[in-house]
Parts: structure tokens; C-alpha cells; sequence
């Protein structure tokens, strides 16, 4: 049997999420906008994964249907083993995994009821899901605010009297109240002001180490990513194109549109400015009707003839011989074929290794 520690927390296999669009005189289906389609990755024990693209492609769907606020149109989510789908046919027993799977949203505001002092939100969800009692949840409460670096005055206080840094400390400690295992992080910095930022990845960082959560970090830039990410994952258009080590992807970028992602990093050297930049041309397509093919290539600089025709799949970019199978696809994705797996979407950028590695 498989060591605990090798079997994936999450484990996601060919995770689709259409929404269908209406209209017409008699209002009808006229089509679906396929937010995500398609998607296997794994996310390991105690480790956090990076999810990074651009607006629209998909990374907060994700994240919804991790944690169960919404359902995929087709495919498998597990936790611990366990399938989402069939869980949900057991009230009693989703209401106990609902505690462990928690989000911390990208607006602090809008996800704090604002009729509601602190004490309140926080202490509500304990007592509702018996993780405290009445005569313990202050404690509690304050050994929460004390990990999020808040003084225990503010439980008096609502949503609108604190700064944006503060309420987002508050949104990761109701994350915290109902002890999880696992955390999605919506772009939980992008409202916030870079000084604050720093602040809060250092904050998610030593949560992680201290209470040994697993973390689904959403983002835009790769430098955040890569800071609290042990693996990232990059989408485009409801599809991962790029797959691998934090580290590896951020200094060995394989598939153009990760490229692309890496150059937009702005760098504080005056120097760099002389360096051209290849910046991405248009907008990213739409997700009620995705480009055939590969769906980066009206974007791409180096796209071919087979780039319109076939749809890409992930390659082992430290075996470059051959393609993997499914089967090697989910294990390698799941962390279960070592700690060392890069896999990239591009058979264009493929090919062109093959050649070198032949020549």
C-alpha cells in the first residue's frame, strides 16, 4: 500500500465546468461558456499549489468546486481518497468535510457580513460545527486572532472599520476557525497594497509550517506565486499548459504563454529596460467558443499550421522521447512518479527539444 504522505490530499481527474448561456424568444441553452475543461492535477499534504493565468481562465472555478461551493459538469474530485460526488449523497458526512476544505476570498469586504461584529463571524461556525463550546469559543476566538497577528480589541468592531490588510486577516482567520486541512486562496493579495502583500504571503507561509495545512494558492503574477508555491500549475483558457516544480517553472520556462507570463514581471533594475520584452499581442479568446487546436496559438509567436489542428496534451519536458500516457499523466500529476515531473503543453516547443536532443 501507498504511504499517506505519497497519497495526494486533492486529487483532481478531467475536472470540466460549463455554464450554460441563455436566450432566445422562448429562453433556451444557446451555449455554454467552459470556464474549465478538462483539468487533472493533484495537490500533495502539506504542500502548496500554485494556479496562475490570466483573468477568465478559470483558476477561481477551481477553486469553487474544491471546496464545494459548486459542482463540475463532469469529472472526479477527491479528498483524501475520497470522491466529492458520492460524499455529497451523505449529509451528515459532507457537513464534517465542508470544515475541512475552507477558502479565503479575494475581497475581504464582501465576503464578511456586514451586519456582523467580528466576534460573530468568527464564532458562529465553531458553535455551529461543534468545534468550540460556549464556554471555551473566546479562547479559542483570541488564539486564532493572536496566529493572524490581530490584538483581541477588534472582536467588538464590524467589517468597514478595518484596512483592506487587516479585513483579509480576518477572512483567514474564519478560514482558520473550523480547523481545515486544506485552503484555497483566491488572489488573496491582489487587492492589497505591495508592503501589505509581503505581509500576508509571509502570514499564509507560517500557518502552513505552524498548523501543516495544504494550500491551493490562486494568482496572477508568477513572483507571488512562485514565493508560496511548492508547485504551480499555469492556465490558459480553462486548460493547465504548464505543469511542474515552483522553481523549475520559474527559471526553466517551457511553454510560450509561461514565457510570456515571465516576461510581464516588471524588474526594479533601470537597466533591464534596454532588454526587449516580448510582450503577449490581443486579448485571451473566449470560453463559449475556444480557438480549435491549441487554444494559445492566435496568440503565440510560434505557432505552426499543427497548432490550429490539434489539441496539445501534456509531455514529460525531462523525457522529451515520448508522450506520456494517460495513465503516466495522472501519476506524474498526483507527485506519485517522484518530485522532479515538468510537464508543458506545446508540441512546437517539444519538437524542436527532440531535434536538439537528437542532433
Amino acid at each position: 500500500m501507498l504511504d499517506e504522505k505519497k497519497i495526494p490530499l486533492i486529487q483532481v481527474e478531467n475536472m470540466k465546468k460549463y455554464y450554460p448561456v441563455k436566450g432566445g424568444i422562448i429562453t433556451h441553452t444557446t451555449g455554454y461558456v467552459k470556464a474549465v475543461d478538462g483539468v487533472s492535477f493533484s495537490v500533495m499534504r502539506g504542500q502548496t499549489l500554485g494556479l496562475v493565468g490570466e483573468s477568465g481562465c478559470g483558476k477561481s472555478t477551481i477553486g469553487r468546486q474544491l471546496v464545494g461551493l459548486e459542482m463540475p459538469t463532469e469529472g472526479r474530485i477527491y479528498y483524501n481518497g475520497c470522491d466529492l460526488a458520492e460524499l455529497q449523497k451523505n449529509k451528515k458526512e459532507m457537513q464534517r468535510i465542508r470544515t475541512k476544505l475552507q477558502m479565503v476570498f479575494q475581497d475581504p469586504y464582501s465576503s464578511l457580513n456586514p451586519r456582523k461584529h467580528i466576534y460573530e463571524i468568527l464564532a458562529q461556525p465553531m458553535l455551529y460545527h461543534h468545534i468550540s463550546e460556549k464556554s471555551t469559543v473566546e479562547k479559542d476566538i483570541l488564539k486564532i486572532l493572536d496566529m493572524v497577528g490581530l490584538p483581541k480589541t477588534v472582536l467588538g468592531r464590524y467589517p468597514h472599520e478595518f484596512s483592506g490588510g487587516q479585513r483579509q486577516r480576518i477572512g483567514i482567520a474564519k478560514a482558520l476557525s473550523l480547523n481545515p486541512e486544506f485552503i484555497v486562496c483566491d488572489e488573496p493579495v491582489s487587492a492589497l497594497d505591495v508592503s501589505i502583500q509581503a505581509q500576508i504571503l509571509n502570514l499564509l507561509k507560517e500557518l502552513q509550517k505552524e498548523l501543516g495545512l495544504t494550500l491551493l494558492f490562486v494568482g496572477h503574477g508568477l513572483g507571488a506565486v512562485n514565493y508560496v508555491s511548492d508547485r504551480i500549475a499555469v492556465m490558459y483558457l480553462g486548460k493547465i499548459v504548464e505543469f511542474g516544480e515552483a522553481k523549475e517553472i520559474f527559471n526553466h520556462p517551457v511553454h510560450p504563454y509561461t514565457k510570456a507570463l515571465l516576461e510581464a514581471v516588471p524588474v526594479p533594475d533601470p537597466k533591464e529596460k534596454e532588454r526587449g520584452r516580448r510582450l503577449l499581442q490581443g486579448e485571451i479568446g473566449s470560453s463559449m467558443n475556444p480557438p480549435s487546436g491549441c487554444r494559445f496559438h492566435p496568440r503565440c509567436p510560434y505557432a505552426e499550421e499543427k497548432c490550429r489542428k490539434e489539441i496539445p496534451t501534456l509531455y514529460d519536458t525531462m523525457q522529451t522521447k515520448r508522450k506520456l500516457t494517460q495513465t503516466e499523466a495522472k501519476l506524474q500529476a498526483a507527485g506519485l512518479k517522484g518530485d522532479s515531473c515538468h510537464m508543458a503543453a506545446c508540441p512546437v516547443v517539444i519538437s524542436d527539444r527532440k531535434e536538439d536532443d537528437h542532433g
